[in-house]
């Protein structure tokens, strides 16, 4: 017999439908909403996307995205936990990214640490209370630990370089004073060479249709090497990813989408758009300028100006980025044009490599 106050169970199916309107295929919204359904208490408090992305058969890209899209819907909780480096213990408490400081005590043993966001700030989920809400001996730290020992954490930059993070959640940011480490970063500068003289002879309308399009195949390379654009500057971007060698194969796709455009649109000569690339590794901080994450320091400088070495339809590139085992596996025995160069505003020469595109 129906009680007046009894609360009715929520339709998990019927709210992971709502993901379609994100792409999410609908047998994926089906595995999502069985997760959710099926899963033990301790298996869905704080828990890692990388196991979610092992139970639901996704590579962990594609799980984030769908985690992402389930947070806009309000299917899910996002946190935003900071693990202490001297005695392992986890701070959960934070919901937002405005939460993070780049000073932190930690309440178990008391030391003082300023969190990186690409090691001690870690990305966990759970399901919203309203779906289903979850018990206090769902906390298992021990479950939890061994999760992360078999399939390792999910940073918060990985959240940080999904270009659906920034659409979605425009709202999670730093706060304007505040800064996070970043342990190593890869960037990507770009711009086009020759834009003058496209605005001369295509005209602004024309040529501003055609500089957007190279924005879009710019994001979509960056996007299938785990990169997000992180902004534009007149016609260049800034992007980054957190290895060298997805920065390369992105650098890669790039020259590549953009030459395809190029046979589209019937550009050549000196219509063509002639892709400028570089590309440095190294530590920054990730902030917020203008509203939007970003990035300041040295390695950002560095990358900057050896964008400005290229000449365009090539990727120049730092040693930093070349000395990666991975990075140099991509680059095979591909001739490079090396050299040690000056840069404005950097005090020591600095080794760059330049790879020419067929």
């Amino acid at each position: 017999m129906h009680r007046p106050d009894s609360v009715p169970r929520p339709n998990l199916q019927a709210e992971a439908a709502r993901l379609g309107s994100h792409g999410i295929a609908p047998e994926i919204q089906s595995r999502f909403a069985a997760y959710l359904a099926e899963s033990a208490d301790r298996e869905l408090y704080h828990f890692n996307p990388r196991y979610f992305a092992e139970r639901l058969g996704l590579d962990e890209r594609a799980a984030l995205k769908l985690l992402l899209a389930a947070l806009y819907e309000g299917l899910v909780a996002l946190h935003w936990d900071v693990r202490c480096p001297v005695c392992g213990a986890t701070d959960p408490r934070r919901s937002s990214l405005g939460e993070l400081h780049h000073d932190f005590q930690c309440k178990v043993c008391g030391s003082k640490s300023a969190p990186r966001i690409d090691d001690e700030v870690r990305v966990t989920f759970s399901p919203h209370a309203r779906l289903r809400a979850l018990p206090p001996a769902a906390d298992d730290p021990i479950f939890r630990a061994g999760v992360d020992a078999r399939l390792g954490p999910v940073s918060g930059h990985a959240m940080l370089l999904l270009p659906d993070f920034m659409r979605l959640m425009p709202q999670e940011r730093l706060l304007p004073e505040e800064s996070l480490e970043v342990t190593r970063v890869a960037l990507i500068f770009t711009d086009l060479a020759g834009s003058t003289a496209l605005y001369a002879s295509r005209g602004d309308p024309r040529a501003y249709h055609l500089v957007r399009l190279h924005f879009d195949e710019l994001l979509r390379a960056a996007d299938a090497e785990s990169g997000t654009v992180i902004k534009t500057i007149g016609d260049a971007i800034l992007a980054a990813f957190q290895t060298p060698v997805e920065a390369l194969r992105a650098a890669l796709g790039m020259q590549n989408n953009i030459a395809a455009l190029n046979d589209r649109e019937q550009l050549a000569g000196e219509e063509s758009l002639i892709l400028k690339v570089g590309l440095h590794v190294g530590p920054c901080l990730s902030v917020t300028l203008n509203d939007r994450p970003d990035y300041f320091g040295a390695t950002v400088n560095v990358a900057s100006r050896v964008q400005g070495l290229s000449r365009g339809g090539d990727i120049v590139f730092t040693e930093t980025l070349r000395a990666d085992p991975e990075a140099q596996a991509v680059l095979g025995d591909c001739p490079l044009e090396s050299d040690s160069v000056t840069l404005k505003g950097i005090g020591e020469a600095v080794a760059v490599h330049r790879l020419a595109i067929d």
